[in-house]
């Protein structure tokens, strides 16, 4: 197999009969999912979809989501999946960066989507679901029931783009990583292989699509398993789903892990199904480790990637965790990472340097964004901006994390985009945002604020006032005024102090 494509629709692995995918009482067939997949595909084509094209997705999870995946990337156009969690304004700057021929959506984005048709030239389309037949924007469900059911030919080989996924970022907009065919299927293979998928697994899908853990169910699919999907996760829905659907495979951050743990009636379901339990994003504390341990036994894999690499770079096994406690693993089939020092050469075992990846899942470059692209892809090899080292035997262990940024609950934030917010307010002279330790997400936004001479301003507004700029997961949790911020000689700011400071306030 060479292309996504292939994966559904000619792959040797799937018995058309057996069930692909399950969300709330409905249930798809391989067959159901493919002829679905097919007329919405049709049906786009017959808008004036075409190659190269870029279609927007802004949905929670749902079966429409996993169609519109094949759908739009099977006919050569590029699916562009956008975080439903930010604000509008963020919705409508990656649009204009992407400049969607076409969008697909759900009623709560009514307004969003009327405020798109005005604003991005670009967009011809807009198809919404749940919504009545009759308006402006076309209906998904009648649409695809309408469509033509004539068989697509393949219009795609491994190299074609096939979807842009837009990271957090670091100083304004985010940049678009675009991935190609031979990306998926080189993750897919990664982590399949390595966790030893058949059409016999079973995979619960809580993690949000739009985001690079989509990767489980395509990888599911490619292997000819199934997929109970949720909207959200939710820990009691997960235990009773775990138990109900037999589910053998779950990807989760430590947060997840964490809520599934403190479930208060946790030993009242029937886990012994759970074969594999992955989880990345962040490391678990070794007490936290141990706890699901004695809770699920030892089969947790620990992933290091990004969405750059398509996800994953590297795995630490379910034997390895036994001993390796912290590693990240080692580079998997289609991937190799190595630690290279400040002159870029290859660092010896045990010293600290830039973590770089490089293989088949290496994207292809950042959508519009060729100076960027040069200083991350750099001779075949992609700059991580992590902090590793590699002992002896070549497993790795992620040091510090990319400059500055926060994960809170497995979501990358950038300051940056805080700050730059914080600092439009009339009464904000400068404002440093850093990551503070939180029990429950493993960090969370604090930003330190200095005035402006003779203005004020109190910690509820400037929270305020980021929320009619941003997400609400991007508000700080945490604001602090003070007189100046720490800065080295040359004038940066030095947010370790910071986060020192905040630890000795809360002793």
């Amino acid at each position: 197999m060479e292309t996504i494509y292939d994966t559904l629709f000619d792959n040797p692995a799937i018995l058309p009969s057996r069930e692909c995918l399950a969300f709330k009482n409905r249930r798809f067939s391989f067959a159901d999912v493919r002829g679905r997949a097919t007329r919405l595909a049709n049906a786009l084509t017959a808008l004036g979809v075409v190659k190269g094209d870029r279609v927007v997705v802004l949905l929670h999870n749902c079966n429409e989501f996993v169609e519109a995946f094949y759908a739009i990337t099977s006919i050569g156009a590029l699916i562009v999946p956008l975080n439903w969690r930010l604000h509008p304004n963020e919705h409508i700057a990656l649009m204009k960066d992407c400049l969607p021929k076409a969008i697909i959506s759900e009623r709560e984005f009514i307004d969003l989507l009327a405020r798109a048709t005005r604003e991005i030239g670009s967009l011809d389309t807009v198809i919404t679901t749940s919504l009545p037949k009759g308006g402006a924007n076309l209906n998904y469900e009648e649409l695809v029931s309408s469509a033509s059911e004539a068989p697509l030919s393949r219009a795609v080989v491994g190299s074609n783009e096939a979807s842009i996924i837009y990271t957090s970022g670091t100083t304004g907009l985010p940049k678009g990583a675009v991935l190609t065919h031979a990306n998926y299927l080189a993750d897919h293979d990664n982590v399949g292989s390595f966790a030893e998928l058949d059409a016999g697994s079973v995979n619960l899908q809580t993690s949000p699509l739009y985001h690079a853990a989509s990767m489980h169910t395509f990888m599911h699919v490619t292997f000819g398993g199934r997929t109970v999907m949720t909207p959200k996760f939710e820990a009691d829905e997960a235990l009773s789903l775990i138990e109900r659907e037999k589910v053998t495979y779950m990807f989760g951050v430590p947060t997840v892990i964490y809520a599934l743990l403190d479930h208060p009636d946790i030993g009242k379901f029937d886990l012994g199904s759970l074969k594999t339990f992955s989880y990345g994003a962040a490391p678990m504390s070794e007490a936290r480790f141990q706890e699901a341990v004695r809770v699920f036994g030892y089969i947790f894999i620990h992933a290091y990637g990004m969405t750059e690499s398509s996800s994953h770079c590297s795995l630490l096994g379910k034997e390895e965790h036994k001993y390796l406690t912290g590693s990240v693993g080692r580079g998997l089939k289609h991937s190799q990472v190595k630690i290279v020092d400040s002159a870029g050469k290859d660092a010896p075992a045990g010293e600290i340097g830039e973590m770089v990846i490089s293989g088949a899942q290496v994207m292809s470059r950042y959508w519009n964004r060729p100076d960027a692209t040069a200083e991350a892809l750099i001779d075949g090899w992609l700059h991580s901006g992590d902090l590793g080292m590699a002992d002896a035997e070549g497993f790795l262990y992620v040091k510090d994390r990319k400059r500055d940024m926060i994960i809170s609950g497995g979501v990358n934030l950038y300051p940056r985009e805080m700050e730059e917010v914080i600092a439009g307010h009339p009464a904000v002279a400068e404002v440093a945002v850093y990551g503070v330790p939180d029990e429950k997400w493993g960090e969370a936004i604090a930003a330190s604020v200095v005035l402006r001479s003779g203005r004020s301003a109190s910690a509820e507004e400037i929270r305020e006032f980021v929320g009619g700029h941003l997400a609400r997961f991007k508000i700080p949790r945490v604001v602090t005024f003070a007189g100046e911020l720490p800065k080295n000689p040359s004038g940066k700011v030095l947010k370790r102090v910071l986060q020192e400071n905040y630890q000795l306030s809360r002793t």
